[in-house]
């Protein structure tokens, strides 16, 4: 009888791409700390409609193969590669400690993805090429961690019994890959921080096309294109002040900044930073609701865009922590 997998078992590990949908020659994988993934090829089987006088049908034909799914993470610092990914673009400064800025921008070639079962009898791996960030939605609330979701498309799968990296790197491995909690987090809308905020959740979607299939006799993605970069989402308040209300009443543009630390924030290890910058935002007026005799809470939504912002991008990460800007930016 053989040994069931176990989710506590297993791994995730990953590296840029140079070329879509093929593994790097000289493979750097980082392992990647997740709570949950639903990464998986699937394939339809299309049935066939031809009439040969019997009701008796004749074998299906394959279709093209679609590999989809999230991983969702505990965000921490030494998830660089993964920004680099869902932006585009990152700039580095400084000398250990290092500031990397992402920005939107034309998304990479693609991500390896490599699923490890290591507790089978004979272990197995699971390969996807290909893959790019389709969206990446990140939550902040009161408590916890910064809960973040990065869903992807790709290119195709396969397996080995074999790993493209028997020494990944492990970050998590020490307290320096210790995850950001929301207890340093401070929330900035203009300019200002506000301190009766209960929650904000946002997303940033690539829009990808994964329509793109060609005659080749592989079934698998051929590209993917990325589309126009939106990013909104949602702020929720304590009702004590129309100054948000009549900011979406009025269309007045305003900003969000969201900024969580390790430590003193300095970028060194145990004191790393990650800051979550919208310019130029738009709130859309949802009145406050009365759900009974409780406390009354404000929900806004948001929509950002770029017109004229400093920052230069609808939308900028800056991380601080000891990774060189080579091993983010691949």
């Amino acid at each position: 009888m053989g040994i069931q997998a176990k989710g506590s078992k297993t791994a995730i590990i990953y590296d840029g791409e140079t070329t879509f949908g093929t593994t790097r020659v000289a493979v750097d994988a980082h392992k990647l700390p997740f709570v949950s993934e639903s990464l998986r090829q699937s394939r339809n089987l299309i049935d066939s409609q031809s009439i040969r006088s019997l009701r008796d049908t004749r074998a299906p034909a394959r279709g093209n193969s679609e590999v989809a799914g999230d991983i969702t993470v505990e965000l921490d610092p030494y998830m660089g590669k993964l920004l680099f990914h869902a932006l585009g673009t990152v700039s580095t400064t400084g000398s250990n400690p290092y500031s990397h800025t992402f920005t939107v921008y034309d998304l990479p070639p693609g991500i390896t993805i490599e699923k490890q079962f290591t507790d089978l009898t004979i272990p197995e791996y699971f390969v996807y090429n290909g893959c790019k960030v389709n969206s990446m939605r990140v939550s902040v609330k009161t408590e916890g961690f910064i809960e973040t979701s990065f869903s992807l498309m790709g290119a195709g799968e396969t397996t080995s019994i074999t790993s493209i990296d028997a020494s990944p790197t492990d970050y998590s491995a020490s307290a320096v890959g210790s995850a950001f909690n929301a207890f340093s987090a401070v929330i900035k809308e203009g300019g200002v921080q506000l301190g009766t905020v209960t929650e904000i959740e946002f997303t940033l979607e690539n829009n990808l096309d994964g329509s793109v299939y060609v005659i080749n006799g592989t079934g698998k993605r051929y590209s993917m294109p990325e589309g126009l970069a939106k990013v909104s989402g949602t702020l929720r308040a304590l009702f004590d002040t129309m100054d948000q209300y009549n900011k979406a009443v009025n269309n007045t543009e305003t900003s969000i900044e969201i900024t969580i630390s390790n430590g003193t924030g300095d970028g060194s290890a145990y004191n790393e930073k990650i800051i979550f910058q919208i310019d130029e935002v738009l709130l859309s007026p949802q009145s406050p609701a009365i759900g009974g005799p409780g406390g009354v809470l404000v929900e806004l939504p948001f929509t950002a865009y770029y017109q004229d912002g400093a920052s230069g991008s609808v939308f900028t990460v800056v991380l601080a922590n000891t990774q060189t800007g080579t091993v983010v930016a691949h």
